[in-house]
């Protein structure tokens, strides 16, 4: 049985939560902590699956909770539910939140977030890959660059050369996401000599994005052995601008660029983890015709989208970023809006490559996306992905 902490300090929302969920009781052991103090005691117990704190409380608010958390017990899913709390607040919670949930929430909508984060203790408990990342030695390290931007991000007083200095306090850093800005992927027809212009032209949300996946690239140059890692990164991003072209929120975009930028970095995981078993399963997927991820369970036990996942569950990214990396391949597993449209995005421009897969073996889950309202994009998805020059 699941075990779900609950804190708010409003009774009225929790006695509204215990109804909601009446039917869950036996699925769920729920716990209701009626403030922040409470609920930070309560993690001195027996660890919780997943943790849903409202933002804003006296005492102790949803951040000193989750941080408290995050400590205790990091294995749980943590989920902030909150009203409006202010910028600085809502991006102070993305360093210690898994997802950040406003209120009001359809009852549907925040069932659906719970189930799917009780589902991220598993992958972090998994013995195979905790053993395959335990043995790395050279696991990229949380991106402290991007942690970096968003705390200052969250003062209204930055400026665009702060958050452009905190990218070139690292050289290696600078030379990649000036690579990445001035690929023909963006479709910008300047060419960006500085962290700063590049700035000026992605935004704030997007530079964040690129930091996170550039670490992580960066991390795997040296070690990694068997993978193109420029034509992985090149994919990446091409992805990544596609995907933001099937959401219409702004808002959502940004999300989608960044999930679709890291969805397949558990490659990298893999090959740095894993190399004779990732070579096993490079052989066998020339000599049947298989996708990797048919064969990566059969070989390693797990997969690239297990394995990207649980890295980026570690350092605390949002759960939908999560999500899109280890269902991009099974967005009937987690269908939401945004690994659908990472996993069109990945598909569709597999599609579309010089040489494209066997029909057979094709990468898109129409049957399943005919099934929902996502189906009726479909023609228009396509469109772009012929219009996305493969760079």
């Amino acid at each position: 049985m699941k075990r779900i902490l609950f804190v708010d300090d409003e009774p009225l929302v929790l006695d509204g939560l215990r109804d909601l969920f009446r039917k869950q009781r036996r699925e769920w052991d729920m716990v209701f902590a009626p403030g922040g103090p409470e609920g930070i005691a309560a993690l001195g117990g027996a660890p919780f699956d997943v943790i849903v704190s409202d933002m804003r409380m006296p005492g102790a608010d949803g951040n000193a909770v989750l941080q408290v958390a995050r400590d205790r017990q990091p294995a749980a899913a943590r989920v902030i539910l909150s009203g409006y709390a202010g910028r600085e607040a809502e991006l102070a919670a993305l360093t210690v939140a898994h997802q950040f949930v406003s209120k009001p929430c359809e009852p549907a909508r925040l069932r659906g977030i719970i189930e799917r984060a009780c589902a991220l203790p598993a992958l972090l408990a998994s013995d195979r890959l905790r053993q395959i990342v335990g043995g790395l030695g050279r696991l990229p390290s949380p991106p402290k660059l991007y942690w970096d931007l968003t705390r200052a991000t969250a003062r209204p007083d930055v400026t665009m050369q702060e958050l452009a200095d905190l990218v070139e306090q690292d050289p290696a850093m600078t030379a990649k996401v000036l690579q990445l800005v001035n690929s023909a992927v963006y479709g910008s027809a300047r060419h960006h000599a500085s962290v700063h212009q590049a700035l000026l032209y992605l935004g704030t949300q997007r530079l964040k994005a690129l930091a996170v996946t550039a670490q992580v690239f960066l991390a795997g140059q040296a070690s990694a052995r068997g993978i193109d890692l420029e034509a992985q990164q090149r994919h990446a991003a091409n992805v990544a601008a596609l995907a933001q072209q099937f959401v219409a929120d702004p808002a959502r975009a940004e999300i989608v660029f960044t999930a679709a930028l890291l969805h397949e970095i558990g490659k990298v995981v893999l090959a740095i983890g894993a190399p004779d078993e990732m070579d096993e399963v490079s052989r066998l997927c020339q000599a049947t015709g298989a996708l990797p991820y048919e064969v990566e369970q059969d070989v390693l036990g797990t997969t690239h989208g297990d394995a990207g996942a649980y890295l980026l569950a570690l350092w605390g990214l949002p759960l939908e970023i999560v999500e899109a990396a280890q269902h991009h391949h099974h967005p009937e597993r987690a269908p939401t809006d945004i690994v659908v449209a990472v996993h069109a995005a990945d598909a569709l421009l597999h599609e579309v490559e010089p040489s494209p897969p066997d029909p057979a073996t094709s990468r898109l889950r129409v049957e399943f996306l005919e099934q929902t309202p996502w189906g009726a994009q479909l023609p228009r998805w396509r469109a772009l992905a012929r219009d996305a020059r493969p760079h």
